[in-house]
């Protein structure tokens, strides 16, 4: 059935062009191969997919419409062999509105691999950061409609059924979260997602001015924490261990700014969450308020370079010692990009920096574009931590491999 689905949207455009002259389209996509190998003993696979990505496009008029699915086989986590439907949405535009419904992926603000007011679409942990950002985001279906003019645009979003973040807990991924312990058994159920009730339903709004040399966007939302809070139990026996995921509603407010100066792009980001709910050591619901910050600078010194970085700060007010993060949580990145050999080879490196627990991961790679369609890619992978998020994966630096032909 579901190889049905994808000959029915290789022929579609062939049998919709034939109805409509007036109707355009473009049918484009990719495919890629995917290969990583742990790095120390066992030297194990730590991924091995490859995947086809269609990509629909038809548009007559004023309106627009987009489909795109993913195909994939994957030979390390089988549970992710198939076929999904990774965004399909219409799209009418006039001259001052822009009405967008179905399933999207939404971006908000301007940092770069940080959240701050980016709150809408959550992310895909399944491999953690090992994959493509836009890979890991997880579209939503919403309804946007946006007012815009030269100067200023302004939407309003409104999401049915929440989505949330998709968190491996099978001892089978070694990119589970769920550390596993000799004689003690591990049930864990994150998804115990709120009801899917209109009181229950997203909403919120974004605001941006197109300025003399700087551009300011406001936005707000009331939403959810959409990465589960783990609450933890004991068996009788203390032989198993009870996990379950807490979700609880929370409101966020924030600002994002970027303006040129000069070889460079200054970037911010500032948000208030409201009653976000935190992680205990005692296993109390506590919600508190955090103020959420983001500096960040991008380089452009010419001959092909890019150099970019972010600070990111998380304060937690009214802190108590039963929580389990710090009051002050510091994330930085740094990123440097150098194209060379006529633009056909791209080395990078990006690195996320946990400042508050002296861990790391940097992710360091060369992009080579065979042709105009076919780029080999190869990099390695560098996890390093004792405390916080990266210290579950100091064992999964990995050396990569990946080759994409684009159509």
């Amino acid at each position: 059935m579901k190889h049905s689905y994808i000959i029915l949207l290789l022929l579609l455009p062939i049998m919709l062009n034939g109805q409509d002259k007036d109707l355009k389209l473009k049918f484009s996509g990719f495919t890629d191969t995917y290969h990583a190998v742990r790095s120390q003993s066992p030297n194990d696979f730590m991924s091995s997919r490859s995947r086809l990505r269609t990509e629909l496009e038809a548009s007559k008029g004023k309106s627009y419409m987009f489909v795109s699915l993913n195909s994939i086989h994957n030979s390390v986590l089988e549970d992710q062999t198939g076929i999904e439907l990774r965004e399909a949405f219409l799209q009418h535009t006039t001259d001052n509105w822009d009405f967008k419904v179905g399933r999207q992926i939404v971006i908000w603000g301007v940092a770069d691999g940080l959240r701050i007011t980016d709150v809408v679409s959550p992310l895909d942990y399944t491999e953690f950061l090992a994959r493509d950002y836009d890979d890991i985001r997880i579209p939503v279906n919403a309804l946007k409609l946006k007012y815009f003019t030269s100067k200023i645009s302004v939407e309003a979003i409104f999401i049915p059924v929440s989505s949330f973040f998709i968190v491996p807990t099978s001892v089978n991924n070694p990119w589970s979260v769920i550390s596993t312990y000799d004689g003690i058994q591990t049930e864990t159920n994150l998804d115990k997602y709120p009801d899917k009730t209109f009181s229950n339903s997203e909403y919120g709004g974004r605001a941006s001015f197109y300025l003399s040399g700087v551009d300011i966007s406001i936005s707000a939302l009331h939403t959810w924490n959409k990465f589960p809070i783990f609450e933890s139990t004991t068996s009788s026996a203390y032989d198993t261990v009870f996990i379950h995921g807490q979700y609880n509603r929370m409101d966020m407010l924030g600002m994002d700014f970027s303006f040129p100066v000069g070889q460079f792009v200054m970037r911010g980001e500032a948000a208030e969450y409201f009653g976000e709910l935190q992680e205990t050591n005692s296993g109390e619901r506590i919600e508190r308020n955090t103020t959420n910050v983001l500096w960040g600078v991008d380089w452009y010194p010419g001959g092909e370079w890019n150099i970019t970085a972010q600070y990111s700060h998380k304060l937690i007010s009214d802190y108590v010692d039963i929580l389990a993060n710090k009051r002050n949580t510091v994330f930085a990145t740094l990123g440097i990009t150098k194209s060379t050999l006529r633009s056909t080879l791209k080395l990078s490196s990006f690195t996320y920096l946990d400042i508050s627990n002296s861990g790391f991961f940097n992710r360091t790679s060369a992009d080579y574009s065979l042709s105009d369609q076919i780029h080999l890619l190869a990099g390695y992978d560098w996890f390093h931590g004792d405390n916080g998020v990266f210290a579950i994966y100091k064992d999964n630096s990995e050396y990569w491999f990946k080759a994409k032909f684009n159509f």
